[in-house]
């Protein structure tokens, strides 16, 4: 769309049709800066887990809590255990300490894809909201204008209902690929904390400074 078309349509257009669009940029905008920030998260956090679930496998001599970034999922759990260990918690209470502390960690690792799931969902229907009321528009036009009826008289208000389709389909698609991609990358996360969550748990002792080998070391679960 060039300049002049730009602004043809852009006064055409009335405050509904306007609004309409400003929204969708503004949640192009926000869906973009969701997928790109939870990108680079999961990337880093995935990276922590997986280094965590080696250390565990092959047990290395300076420790899980070496090799864990603090404030990382793994490392809470860790945290968690160490502080029951010191009260005396008996195994039963560990299992449930630790499954608690895997599903804080998810709901923590999923904030902001409610955002995208909710723009992939809702970016259609405000676009159809636009194109619908720009035929309205048109409509209203074609009325008012009695037998004398031409191109320019009704293509500014059909021109306002492609621009809304085109923009909500440009906003949701991206939200909706970003959300499947951030969701699936999120479940391998997952999959590897569960894992390095099981092995910690099957661990016999939980000393301040490192993990205490098992007697028969676990390999963590696979990232779904």
């Amino acid at each position: 769309m060039d300049g002049d078309l730009w602004l043809g349509w852009w006064g055409h257009a009335d405050l509904v049709v306007r609004g309409v669009f400003l929204l969708l940029v503004a949640l192009s905008v926000l869906s973009w800066t969701v997928i790109l920030y939870k990108g680079v998260q999961f990337r880093r956090v995935f990276t922590i887990e997986q280094r965590g679930a080696a250390a565990l496998s092959e047990w290395s001599s300076e420790g899980l809590g070496n090799v864990l970034r603090p404030g990382s999922p793994s490392s809470r759990v860790l945290a968690d255990l160490r502080w029951a260990h010191l009260r005396g918690t008996d195994r039963d209470d560990l299992r449930d300490l630790v499954a608690h502390r895997v599903r804080s960690q998810r709901a923590r690792l999923e904030t902001g894809l409610v955002a995208l799931a909710t723009t992939g969902n809702t970016a259609p229907f405000i676009g159809l909201l636009g194109t619908v009321w720009g035929i309205m528009h048109a409509l209203q036009a074609l009325g008012g204008a009695g037998g004398a009826i031409s191109m320019d008289l009704i293509a500014g208000p059909v021109a306002e209902a492609l621009v809304a389709t085109a923009a909500g389909l440009f906003t949701a698609i991206p939200a909706v690929v970003g959300y499947n991609l951030l969701l699936r990358r999120l479940r391998r996360i997952m999959g590897v904390l569960e894992g390095n969550a099981l092995q910690m748990l099957a661990c016999s002792g939980l000393p301040g400074d490192g993990m205490a080998a098992p007697a028969a070391p676990l390999r963590p679960g696979r990232a779904v």
